[in-house]
């Protein structure tokens, strides 16, 4: 095997907001510290680091003011921040063509691209409530990616049908700066992702759509076939005819529609995937290019 498929995948991203706190990481942040963001100049009595000392500007500046003072350089200091894993854990992300393989692929890198930049990493998974076996707080360690992943795979199935477990999830981001990667295949009330989206307002939210292709799994001809609905598991018999696969079609486009418009109130921008998730498509989302 190559040294490439050996070499985890992992993609790049940027805070698009100012960052404070004092610990560094790589983020643009507010604090003065140590970092390449000039931030002015200050006295050397203030802040005594001769290391930074700009003989130019203390000379430019006392001939100015006619004052005798040394003059350091200050720089802002990049802070870190934290990268939330919000996983619908729902029936219809068990069911459908979404598994939890897949879930916990993406897992793994967000994980492992989170802590290779220096940020923390968390997790919360839901269905119809907040799911307590597949949960960790914010963490920087090494050992956590592998982990998280297989707390994904080793989930056991939701015990009712909803995603009621989304708005206590959102709760649990209690981060002071957070990109929070909503991952679902969003077949569920709208309200529920509006009251979710409300409550992660002051974050980064990028939501990760995958989509059904079941309607396309349909038969096209007249004739009997046994439905499962994927979050209640009933199932019945019915009577296929082309206008009802038109009719289901029409229902979920004007599903997503409603989907689109919702993230578009709320000011984030979704991602649409039908499969596996790599570093290279979350590296172009953030540089904006899909």
């Amino acid at each position: 095997m190559s040294e490439n498929k050996k070499r985890q995948d992992e993609f790049s991203y940027r805070y698009p907001h100012k960052v404070y706190g004092s610990l560094p990481g790589v983020h643009h942040g507010k604090s003065l510290g140590t970092g390449d963001s000039f931030a002015g100049f200050s006295d050397l009595f203030d802040y005594p680091d001769p290391r930074r000392l700009d003989l130019r500007a203390s000379i430019r500046s006392n001939m100015a003011t006619g004052r005798d003072n040394y003059l350091v350089k200050r720089f802002q200091q990049r802070s870190p921040i934290t990268l939330w894993m919000m996983a619908d854990l729902s029936r219809s992300m068990s069911i459908s063509n979404v598994n939890h393989e897949q879930l916990a692929k993406l897992t793994q890198l967000v994980a492992h691209s989170a802590i290779g930049f220096g940020d923390r990493f968390g997790l919360a998974g839901f269905d119809s409530g907040l799911r307590h076996d597949v949960h960790l707080m914010p963490t920087r360690q090494r050992s956590m990616p592998m982990l998280a992943a297989d707390m994904i795979r080793e989930a056991g199935p939701a015990n009712s049908a909803g995603i009621d477990g989304l708005i206590h999830a959102a709760h649990m981001v209690t981060s002071r700066h957070a990109i929070v990667f909503l991952v679902s295949d969003f077949c569920c009330d709208i309200d529920v992702l509006d009251k979710a989206l409300i409550q992660l307002s002051r974050y980064t939210v990028v939501p990760v759509v995958w989509q059904h292709d079941d309607v396309n799994h349909l038969p096209s001809y007249a004739g009997w076939t046994e439905m499962c609905d994927s979050e209640t598991g009933q199932r019945r018999s019915l009577w296929m005819r082309p206008s009802i696969k038109k009719r289901w079609q029409q229902t979920m486009d004007e599903h997503f529609d409603q989907l689109k418009a919702c993230f578009m109130r709320h000011r984030v921008r979704p991602l649409f995937t039908d499969g596996d998730v790599t570093g290279e498509q979350l590296t172009n989302y953030f540089l904006g290019r899909n």
